[in-house]
C-alpha cells in the first residue's frame, strides 16, 4: 500500500477517522482534566566513601564496595526508617488516618506499619550514576506534605544511620568494660602475687644482689682454678724433694743452700790444697776437714728444711683448695637458689606484665568504641533538602495531549482502513488496471454531486455488492 493510497482511503473515510479521533482526543484530555494534580518533593543525601574514620582512623573496606550505595538505598526505603519518618510527621496520632486503616485492614495487623507502607509506596531512592550521591522524590496531593515527607525520610535516613553506627558501638563498649574489670582484677591478682613474693623473698624491683653473687661465683670459680693450678705445682714438686731432695728446683734455687755449696766447693778445694802442701794429718787439714764437714752437715739440714716446706707449701695449697671449693659449691647453691627466686619473680612479672598488657589493650578498645558510641555524625550527610513544589509534576497536560493525538491518529488510520478493508473500494485509476490487468482508456469526471447524507451512508455502509459482484466476474 502506498502513501497516496493510504491518503485517499483516510480522505474517503474522514468522517469516520475524524471521529474516533475526536474520541479519543476528548477522553485523554478529559481524563487528564480530571485526573488530581500530584506534586513531587526532590531532596538528594551525599555520601562520604572516601573520607578516613575520625574515631576508629581507617577507611572501612566496605565503603569501596559497589553494593554499598544499593545497601544504603535499601536502607532509606526500609519500613525502619518509614517508621521514623510516621513518628517524625506524627501521622500515628491522626485519627482519619486511623479511620481509614480501620476501614482498609479492619483492625488486623499494625497501625505504624501500615502507615509506613502506606508512606513508602510513593518513595522513589536512586543513586547518582557515577556519583555518591542518592536522590529522593516522594509524591503527593498536597506540595507541603510532600516536602514534608521526603525531609522526613532524609532526616530519618541520617538518623537511623547513626543509630546503625553506633549501636554496636554501644554494646561492644558494654563488652569491653565488663571484660576490662575482669582484667583489671586479674591484674591486681597477679601484682598482689609478685609483691607478696618479692616481701617473701626479700626482693627488691631492682634488686642487684643477684649479679653481686653471681661476680663472686666466678670470682671463685677463677680461684679455685688457680688453687688446682697451686697444688699440682706443690705436689710435683714435693714428689720430687720426696724422691730426690738435693735435686728438686726448690732446692736448687734455694739461696742458702746455694752459698752454702759455694763455700762448701770453695773450702773443699782449700783443703785439697792444703792436704797436698801440708798432708792429711796436718792440724789445718784436720782444721779444714772439720769444717767442711760442719758445712755438709748445714747443707743437708736446709736441704731437709727446704723439701719439708715444699710439703708444707703443697699442703697449705690442698687446704685452700679445699676451702675455695667449699666456699665455690656454697656460692654456687646460693646462686641457683637466687636464681630459682628470680625465675620465679620473672614468672610473676611476666603474668603482670601480660595481664598488664590485655588490660590496656582492652581499655584501649573501650575508649575507641566509648567515643564511636557517643557519635553524632557519621559519614552521610544532606546535600539538598525538599522544598514544597510549585508546579504538579502529574498529570502531564502537554504530555498526555502529545500522547492523545498520536494515539487517536493511530486509532483513526486504523479505523479507516478496517473498514477499507470490509468495503473496498476504487480510489485510483492504477486500482482497476490491477483489478482488470486492463489498461486503462479514460476517466469519466462526477457529473453529479451527491448529496451529504448520500455520501455518509456509502460510507458507513459495510457492503458493496457491485464491487464484490465486479470482483467475482473478475474472478
Amino acid at each position: 500500500m502506498t502513501f497516496q493510497l493510504l491518503f485517499a482511503i483516510v480522505r474517503a473515510r474522514w468522517l469516520v477517522a475524524s471521529s474516533v479521533f475526536a474520541l479519543i482526543f476528548a477522553s485523554v484530555a478529559a481524563f487528564t482534566w480530571l485526573m488530581p494534580k500530584n506534586y513531587t518533593a526532590n531532596a538528594s543525601i551525599i555520601l562520604d566513601i572516601k573520607g578516613q574514620d575520625p574515631i576508629a582512623g581507617y577507611v572501612s573496606p566496605a565503603l569501596a564496595s559497589p553494593t554499598y550505595l544499593m545497601t544504603q538505598v535499601d536502607v532509606v526505603t526500609s519500613n525502619r526508617v518509614a517508621l521514623k519518618v510516621v513518628h517524625r510527621l506524627r501521622l500515628n496520632e491522626s485519627t482519619e488516618m486511623r479511620q481509614k486503616w480501620l476501614q482498609a485492614t479492619k483492625g488486623v495487623g499494625s497501625f505504624e506499619s501500615w502507615l509506613a507502607n502506606l508512606i513508602k509506596a510513593n518513595l522513589e531512592a536512586h543513586p547518582s550514576r557515577g556519583s555518591n550521591v542518592i536522590y529522593l522524590s516522594y509524591q503527593a496531593t498536597d506540595p507541603n506534605f510532600a516536602a514534608a515527607v521526603a525531609n522526613g525520610f532524609v532526616q530519618a535516613y541520617l538518623d537511623t544511620t547513626l543509630e546503625l553506627r553506633t549501636a554496636p558501638a554501644k554494646q561492644y563498649n558494654d563488652f569491653f568494660d565488663e571484660n576490662a574489670r575482669s582484667l583489671r582484677s586479674a591484674l591486681e591478682k597477679a601484682q598482689a602475687r609478685l609483691s607478696a613474693y618479692q616481701q617473701q623473698q626479700g626482693l627488691l624491683v631492682n634488686d642487684e644482689r643477684f649479679d653481686v653473687e653471681t661476680a663472686r661465683l666466678n670470682e671463685l670459680s677463677s680461684q679455685y682454678v688457680l688453687t688446682q693450678a697451686a697444688v699440682a705445682d706443690s705436689g710435683s714438686r714435693q714428689a720430687a724433694a720426696a724422691a730426690q731432695g738435693d735435686k728438686s728446683p726448690d732446692v736448687l734455687n734455694n739461696p742458702i743452700i746455694a752459698g752454702l755449696k759455694t763455700d762448701l766447693n770453695r773450702q773443699e778445694a782449700a783443703l785439697e790444697q792444703l792436704a797436698t802442701r801440708l798432708g792429711d794429718r796436718h792440724p789445718a787439714v784436720v782444721e779444714a776437714k772439720s769444717g767442711i764437714d760442719e758445712l755438709k752437715r748445714k747443707l743437708e739440714l736446709e736441704v731437709r728444711r727446704v723439701s719439708s716446706s715444699v710439703g708444707v707449701g703443697n699442703s697449705v695449697n690442698v687446704s685452700r683448695a679445699a676451702q675455695i671449693k667449699l666456699a665455690l659449691d656454697e656460692q654456687r647453691a646460693k646462686v641457683l637458689k637466687m636464681k630459682a627466686v628470680r625465675d620465679e619473680a620473672e614468672m610473676l612479672q611476666r603474668d603482670v606484665d601480660n595481664a598488664q598488657r590485655a588490660y590496656e589493650g582492652v581499655v584501649a578498645r573501650m575508649n575507641s568504641t566509648s567515643l564511636e558510641s557517643q557519635a553524632n555524625q557519621a559519614n552521610i550527610s544532606a546535600l539538598e533538602m525538599a522544598t514544597p513544589p510549585s508546579v504538579p509534576s502529574s498529570p502531564r497536560v502537554l504530555s498526555n495531549l502529545a500522547l492523545g493525538i498520536l494515539v487517536g491518529s493511530v486509532l483513526a488510520v486504523c479505523m479507516a482502513l478496517l473498514i477499507e478493508r470490509f468495503d473496498p473500494r476504487l480510489r485510483a485509476p492504477s486500482d482497476v488496471e490491477h483489478l482488470f490487468q486492463l489498461p486503462q482508456i479514460g476517466v469519466i469526471p462526477a457529473f453529479q454531486q451527491r448529496t451529504f447524507s448520500g455520501r455518509w451512508l456509502d460510507r458507513l455502509a459495510l457492503k458493496r455488492p457491485t464491487v464484490k459482484a465486479l470482483s467475482h466476474k473478475v474472478a
